[in-house]
């Protein structure tokens, strides 16, 4: 009886909702009352009512697939149907429930296929972009973006979206070459009205650089793709678009027609949202028109509606608009009225460059009454708000770029820690390894060497990991850090043009340092580089580099039957370092046009390396290299069984100073 009711329970159910659209009721009525197939067809007559975006159809479709999906034990459709409720209210505008349906669908979608996690991290990232968070929408546009696969339909949104957020940042070049490429994706995927959204951005783009040539083109293909499509509401932010550029090129009378239309359409369609824009850029046109009674009407226009709806922050930017006209056209009185009535609205709800443009207003009229002492006034305070919001904005790069270093620095730990626990992880299955050949094998003797050798090679090998780990982290992880910290704040705008270059400057020498050390740190471990050989290439390639644009010459006299000898990795890497050192004193020090010679010999079990310039004795001493460098050089060669002299006369035969190196070769 009970199995028998709920069919009709669920066509009850269904039939107070939106009527289903005619294309998708032959597939509802072949769908079970509940279940995953049920789910799905509700999901598509939902998305069907996006397009005229009818909120009923949406939002309750949208539920009623939630429901059964949930029933159904279904996370990932249950998670798609909220992500389409909250897609909706972000575009309705009423953005914190979008945000909080959104963020309820990410836990039922962790096991969506990758074009479900792509669309939903693009209107998550959306929703942050509109309620002013931009390091949250990147991050969740780069996600998408990886996530899209070939989706090229999805690509091209989210290039444009992220164009619209660069705009909002004030980041111009970025959000042109963003909405450029989104534009040519659309074109390529035939999507003629995503194309001229996108196009109509473009042009704003252009317009806010002053380049009205491009600005005007790119409206004009926009428009003119809306209207072989006859899409009117498109078309009447076209000519919106068009009419602003128009004015901004200070032709508010070619303007002027292209706004009357665009007011025309926006009554056709009830598009009663955009009009106030429409009211307010009409009532520019006719001010630059010297047309002062049609500006002031649209300008009340604007004014009456805004105290309409009641948004402080739409409101103040309505009276700070009247507060300018009637500032531009001398009637001091009106301009005041308006000026305090932005400051008397709450300090929340505002924008700083709105009280900032009031303060102004406020200041001027006070000097045109010769009250100088309440011009100065309001002048301080304006200062004072500015000076405020710059601290404010250096705070807030300052603690993104700490946030950001200390982020690296955890998740550089995390991975130290890993690591750590994977080679003690290691060490305890080879010596339970060792433990059990020993009891296997008790009675053969060879048993012990072989795991006296393994434990030997794991000692090696564990202590070469530790050696290589620090040798990245200290000579290169820290120019990265440095290049990845300089970078931020030139992405921030924080130093002047001047100061800019410089920066760049910076950080193309610490990007070479970094690459030369990265360099040295793979060669002194690649086991292929063993012979002496190999060492002498690479003390020929660093002397060329570094005395390249010097007046100092340098010889190599290389004994050619120790070119063969193989070299510990550690020797190898100490004489190289120690190379390094001799040679940067020896720049250091050396009179501009001394030449250098550099001799490698073996002689029985040791190398010996020396390097001496032709300087004459210094008059302060027997050695130039400094403290730190000669304290270095003889660590480094007793490290490995060796020892270093440094000085005038340490080489034989060589009077200038000289860093004579020998190390054991066995």
């Amino acid at each position: 009886m009970l199995q028998a009711l709920l069919p009709l329970a669920a066509r009850a159910q269904v039939a107070s909702l939106p009527p289903v659209p005619d294309s998708l009721r032959a597939a509802l009525k072949a769908t079970p009352a509940a279940g995953a197939a049920r789910a799905a067809v509700l999901l598509r007559i939902a998305d069907a009512y996006w397009e005229p975006f009818d909120s009923a159809g949406v939002v309750q479709y949208a539920e009623e697939a939630e429901r059964v999906a949930r029933r159904a034990r279904q996370p990932v459709l249950a998670g798609r149907a909220l992500d389409l409720r909250g897609n909706y209210y972000r575009e309705a505008g009423d953005v914190s429930r979008a945000l909080a349906l959104l963020q309820q669908a990410g836990s039922l979608l962790r096991t969506a296929p990758s074009a479900v996690q792509a669309n939903y991290r693009y209107h998550l990232g959306m929703a942050h972009g509109d309620l002013n968070q931009p390091a949250q929408a990147f991050q969740l546009y780069r996600e998408a973006y990886q996530l899209a696969g070939t989706d090229a339909d999805l690509w091209a949104e989210i290039l444009n979206s992220r164009g619209i957020l660069f705009a909002r940042q004030n980041r111009l070049d970025s959000a042109a070459v963003n909405l450029f490429r989104a534009v040519r994706l659309h074109h390529r995927r035939g999507n003629r009205g995503s194309e001229a959204a996108a196009l109509g951005n473009l042009a704003l783009i252009y317009a806010q650089q002053k380049r009205w040539a491009e600005a005007a083109a790119y409206t004009r293909q926009g428009k003119a793709l809306e209207t072989a499509l006859r899409d009117t509401v498109a078309l009447a932010t076209s000519w919106l678009n068009l009419g602003t550029v128009l004015l901004n090129r200070d032709s508010a009378r070619a303007a002027l027609p292209c706004l009357r239309l665009a007011l025309h359409l926006q009554q056709r369609v009830h598009l009663t949202g955009a009009a106030p824009i429409t009211w307010n850029t009409l009532a520019k046109a006719y001010e630059h028109l010297n047309r002062p009674d049609s500006a002031r009407y649209y300008f009340a226009k604007v004014l009456a509606q805004r105290r309409r709806i009641g948004r402080p922050a739409e409101l103040s930017v309505a009276l700070k608009s009247l507060a300018g006209f009637y500032l531009r056209q001398g009637q001091w009185p009106q301009a005041e009225s308006y000026a305090r009535q932005v400051l008397a609205l709450p300090r929340q709800a505002l924008e700083s460059n709105q009280v900032l443009d009031a303060l102004d207003v406020l200041r001027q009229v006070a000097a045109h009454r010769r009250d100088f002492a309440a011009a100065y006034a309001w002048q301080t305070r304006a200062q004072t708000l500015r000076d405020s919001l710059r601290a404010l904005a250096d705070t807030r790069i300052t603690e993104e770029q700490r946030a950001r270093y200390e982020t690296d620095r955890a998740e550089a730990r995390v991975r130290e820690l890993t690591q750590r626990q994977q080679v003690t992880e290691l060490r305890s299955q080879r010596q339970l390894l060792g433990a059990g050949l020993a009891a296997v094998l008790l009675l053969a003797l060879g048993a012990v060497a072989l795991q006296e050798y393994r434990r030997r090679q794991l000692r090696r090998e564990l202590a070469l990991r530790t050696r290589l780990s620090a040798d990245l982290h200290d000579e290169v992880g820290a120019l990265l850090t440095q290049i990845s910290m300089q970078t931020d704040l030139l992405e921030a705008g924080v130093h002047a043009p001047a100061q800019q270059q410089a920066q760049l400057r910076e950080v193309a020498a610490t990007s070479r340092r970094a690459a030369t050390q990265l360099q040295d740190v793979v060669w002194s471990f690649d086991a292929r580089n063993d012979a002496v050989g190999s060492l002498l290439d690479r003390l020929r390639d660093h002397a060329y580099e570094v005395l390249q644009y010097g007046d100092a010459t340098i010889t190599f006299a290389p004994d050619a039957a120790s070119e063969t000898t193989v070299l510990p990795v550690e020797t190898r890497r100490a004489l190289y370092l120690i190379f390094k050192e001799a040679l940067a004193n020896i720049q250091k020090h050396a009179p501009p046009a001394a030449h250098i010679q550099v001799a490698l010999r073996t002689a029985g079990q040791r190398l010996t390396l020396a390097i001496a310039d032709d300087g004459p004795p210094s008059a302060t001493g027997s050695g130039r290299a400094s403290g730190h460098g000669l304290r270095n050089m003889q660590a480094r060669a007793e490290a490995v069984g060796g020892a270093c002299r440094t000085g005038f006369g340490a080489v034989p035969g060589q009077p200038g100073f000289g860093v004579l190196v020998e190390v054991p070769v066995s």
